[in-house]
């Protein structure tokens, strides 16, 4: 296991279940958050990508920022990559907007 520490993430609010990659992170690596809260990361998080700090049920908000991004569409368990793949965007998007 490689050891690693806050530095290979930013955690921008405390309301954030997600933290973003300074670097490119590997499987296995151990992440220290502050208040001492420890994530492993279940599989590689390229730079700039996004990893979660906690279980995000699917259906939860993914926030960032200490603001609502995205949905989850199935559940993220800490450490996963957060991406297209288990989060749609809502970003943008007016209740009232027509479609097509």
């Amino acid at each position: 296991m490689e050891y690693k520490n806050l530095n290979k993430v930013i955690h921008s609010h405390p309301k954030d279940n997600v933290a973003t990659a300074k670097s490119a992170i590997s499987p296995g690596t151990l992440l220290i958050l502050p208040k001492s809260k420890k994530i492993i990361a279940k599989e590689g998080i390229p730079f700039a990508h996004k990893i979660s700090l906690q279980r995000i049920p699917r259906g939860a908000p993914v926030v960032k920022y200490g603001e609502r991004i995205g949905r989850a569409i199935r559940e993220i368990k800490p450490g996963e990559w957060v991406h297209i793949h288990n989060v749609t965007g809502e970003r943008g998007r007016s209740k009232g907007r027509k479609k097509g």
